[in-house]
């Protein structure tokens, strides 16, 4: 009896095994994948990483020159002296400014503007402090007898030249008490405040545009 059971056993392992496998043994086809699990926990965050070394501090850079985008300009300068010259008899008296910016780049493209305070008049013929764009013309009287002195500069390479002629040649000498400033504006920035209309000849617009210093 146990002999019959166990050829039935191996009977039914034989037919499983033919049932199973493909023809000449092959494997059968691959299923269908199954879906995605789950996504897992999140990892825990690593330790934070050390900080690296600060750079060195560059080198200062040189001092700019002075002045607003690009616009450079003088401190006030009272000439020392006069030079006095007699050109066709009228007298001429004039003063130089050294002013090393002005480069040959400015002549041909950019402007120098020269403003003065005329303080070496007496207050009824020129407002203490009052400022004006050269040349100036200044008409007084001298008892029944008119005046007309007419301040102008001449720009060169690297100066500005003062000049100051009397119609009646009444001075023979200047005081030293009139003051000037000189302002130099490149050819790019020019285009830029001729565009915003700004007065080069009224000194209050002139010096908001470029942030002056009184």
């Amino acid at each position: 009896m146990k002999r019959v059971n166990y050829l039935l056993m191996l009977l039914a392992v034989g037919v499983l095994l033919i049932t199973s496998c493909g023809k000449n043994g092959a494997v059968g086809p691959q299923g269908p994948t199954g879906p995605t699990g789950p996504q897992g926990p999140a990892g825990s965050t690593g330790s934070a990483g050390t900080n690296g070394t600060n750079g060195s501090t560059g080198a200062t850079g040189a001092t700019g020159a002075t002045g607003t985008a690009n616009v450079i300009y003088s401190a006030w300068t009272t000439p020392a002296s006069y030079t006095k010259d007699t050109i066709f008899s009228t007298y001429h008296f004039d003063a130089n400014i050294p002013a090393a910016k002005i480069t040959q780049a400015i002549l041909d493209n950019g402007t120098v503007l020269v403003y003065g305070k005329l303080d070496g008049y007496t207050a009824t013929i020129w407002p203490t402090s009052q400022v004006s764009a050269l040349p100036i013309v200044v008409t007084y009287e001298e008892g029944t007898t008119t005046y007309t002195d007419t301040w102008s500069s001449l720009i060169t390479l690297g100066n500005v030249k003062i000049d100051f002629v009397d119609n009646g040649n009444l001075y023979g000498g200047i005081s030293n008490a009139h003051q000037f400033r000189y302002v130099i504006i490149p050819g790019a920035v020019l285009t830029a405040t001729i565009n915003k209309h700004v007065n080069f000849n009224d000194y209050s617009q002139v010096q908001q545009a470029f942030h002056l210093p009184d």
